[in-house]
């Protein structure tokens, strides 16, 4: 990223040449006038603005609100003599301000305050050119695959390294291993290897090994000759021989029958099968892509699944994260599965609250992408035309508590299980604690802090 540039606006002119002559380290102009300003942040924005709150004309507060407008700032910082506490927290909430100095401006209490939103603005750049790149990864790949990308791009922002492996392996004849939760994109990362790959004009096919009941999976898996039982009225291919030439999907292989494992290394060894009840051998060409949610190391420790298979289906592994340990791609899925829901359901004009948002990213959602994308879907529905997404509308995850104290032996057992039995740290436990009381009360910072006797800083230190 570039130098950051600050603007600082005041019409106290010792002030503005204070500042200057303090911190000439920094790129900073100066505005005895915040009309002037806003002129200039017409055509052009700076990364911080720091402005008085009480000036001529125009309030600091309007400036900010102004600009906000036209995204001429990525950082507020707000002098004021006069601390209204209403003001001051409004300020804070509708994000203008991240930072409040009462005046008379003590410089060396500044620098830290100036250091701290350049640090916040460089990883704020930093964020923005990671997502640009990745959007024109995005479009590149969407150009090079013939499946819908769209459904990945929505499913997966943010996942660079991801979408790295998926270039680098698809050309190449390897078996690839698919490890994450449910709903974290298995499937179609699965079918952009495939349309990626030398197969992409075969087939590409896909068993479920959960979908299935043991006693049909062999002849899913393998085929049977007319006659092998007493419902084969006539010869039926197996899902292996279906994919010849193609790519053969096994999703949830940690589920798969210890015996019909052997079966399976053995067709993937050979590349051959027999359907059931027949004892000719049967050529196959197949790429196998594997997907589990389960962990393979301890089922073969447990005998419960085969060193032997896993070895050959896990020659390239690809291990996708959960939603919960990126939520800050949240924003930027709820803001896709917004638009891409909207012309589904030909609902218009909708937005999302920040308060929603927040509320959303403090779940941990165990459904990953797919529960965040069927959530956002019933909320626009419930909706309509023209709505700003509130957390009521999301009543359906978070349903309101009928409580109105915080349950001390509750917040006791969060402690017990989360810092001493899981080995997490205080911080990350704090930050879920202080975003479930804003929850419980709508994002009131003062009736949170009136009730909970915390101070307003701990609240908005994770509220922002």
């Amino acid at each position: 990223m570039n130098e950051v540039s600050i603007c600082v606006v005041d019409d106290e002119t010792d002030l503005l040449i204070s500042i200057s002559e303090y911190f000439p380290e920094y790129k900073i102009e100066t505005f005895s006038s915040p009309e002037v300003l806003l002129n200039i942040l017409e055509k052009k924005s700076f990364d911080i603005i720091i402005s008085d709150f009480k000036m001529p004309k125009m309030s600091g507060l309007e400036l900010l609100r102004s600009a906000k407008k036209i995204n001429a700032f990525k950082y507020g910082i707000l002098l004021t003599a006069y601390a209204d506490k209403n003001i001051l927290e409004k300020t804070i909430n509708d994000g203008l301000a991240k930072k409040i100095i009462e005046k008379p401006v003590l410089m060396k209490e500044l620098k830290p305050i100036i250091d701290e939103a350049i640090e916040y603005c460089r990883e704020l750049g930093k964020k923005e050119s990671e997502i640009s790149t990745i959007k024109n990864n995005y479009i590149n790949l969407k150009k090079e695959t013939q499946i819908d990308i769209n459904n990945i791009i929505g499913a997966d922002f943010g996942l660079k390294e991801v979408f790295n492996k998926v270039r680098s392996i698809a050309k190449h004849p390897v078996s690839v291993l698919l490890t994450g939760e449910t709903g974290t994109g298995k499937e179609l990362i699965a079918r952009a290897i495939h349309e990626l790959s030398p197969r992409r004009d075969y087939p590409f096919i896909k068993i479920n090994t959960t979908a299935i009941p043991d006693t049909l999976f062999e002849s899913e898996l393998f085929g049977y000759k007319k006659g092998a039982f007493s419902s084969a009225t006539s010869d039926k291919p197996g899902k292996i021989e279906l994919s010849d030439k193609g790519t053969l999907f096994l999703d949830e292989i940690g589920d798969m029958s210890f015996n019909l494992q052997a079966k399976l290394l053995r067709a993937i060894q050979e590349k051959e099968i027999e359907r059931l009840g027949s004892n000719n051998i049967i050529k196959v060409d197949f790429r196998l892509i594997a997907a589990t949610n389960r962990d393979l190391a301890d089922k073969i420790k447990n005998n419960a699944f085969r060193e032997d298979l896993f070895y050959r289906i896990n020659e390239f592994p690809i291990s996708l994260p959960s939603l919960r340990s990126r939520k800050d791609d949240i924003p930027e899925l709820v803001k896709f599965f917004i638009k891409k829901f909207s012309e589904e359901l030909k609902i218009k004009n909708v937005a999302i609250s920040k308060d929603a948002l927040n509320l959303l990213k403090s779940y941990d959602w165990p459904g990953n992408v797919r529960e965040l994308e069927n959530a956002v879907k019933r909320a626009l529905i419930v909706a309509g035309n023209g709505a700003v997404l509130l957390p009521a509308h999301f009543n359906f995850i978070f349903p309101v508590s009928s409580e109105t104290e915080l349950s001390v032996d509750r917040a006791l057992t969060v402690i017990k299980d989360n810092i001493i039995n899981k080995n997490l740290d205080f911080h990350s436990l704090e930050e879920s604690v202080i975003l479930k009381i804003l929850r419980h009360f709508n994002g009131n910072v003062s009736e949170a802090v009136e009730k909970t006797g915390l101070s307003k800083n701990r609240f908005y230190k994770f509220k922002s």
